[in-house]
């Protein structure tokens, strides 16, 4: 399956990401940002969903990620490992989700890119399943738990 993703409109181009109230989102932001969403946190609270869609936000306005939504959540995608999102990697792509937990998505990815979340996860740039221990989390500041996620933010001066 292959993924066309094109670049953001110019309000998503650096800070801050959110699209003015009433102004157009990027249809293919959107639905990166709602897919990611789904197929990371789809089982969570909407609180969860929000905040995974905020650590991609979050990764777009940082000077090591690509910069756009789509860039963000399908990066390293084509690498057998090192992908940043693994639904993207894993095969997960495959099972299609269900309409409702999509259009579930889809609202939450709509208010975070308006501006309306509550940006729980502050700066966070990492997460992780709760039932893992990956090795970089040491290296890190840990900012809340939402769910089964914990969610990442890097050291004061880094």
């Amino acid at each position: 399956m292959a993924f066309v993703c094109l670049a953001a409109p110019a309000w998503a181009q650096g800070a801050p990401m959110d699209a003015p109230r009433g102004e157009f989102i990027d249809p293919q932001a959107h639905e990166c940002l709602a897919t990611a969403s789904t197929h990371e946190a789809g089982k969570e609270t909407p609180a969860g969903q929000e905040a995974v869609a905020q650590v991609v936000l979050n990764r777009v306005r940082a000077p090591d990620f690509p910069k756009t939504v789509c860039g963000v959540v399908y990066q390293g995608s084509t690498r057998r490992t090192g992908c940043q999102f693994t639904f993207t990697c894993d095969g997960s792509l495959l099972r299609p989700r269900t309409a409702r937990s999509m259009s579930a998505a889809r609202l939450v990815a709509e208010r975070v890119l308006r501006g309306e979340g509550t940006a729980l996860v502050g700066d966070a740039l990492n997460y992780h399943a709760d039932y893992v221990s990956p090795g970089w989390a040491r290296s890190l500041d840990r900012v809340i738990k939402i769910g089964a996620h914990i969610f990442y933010r890097r050291p004061d001066g880094d």
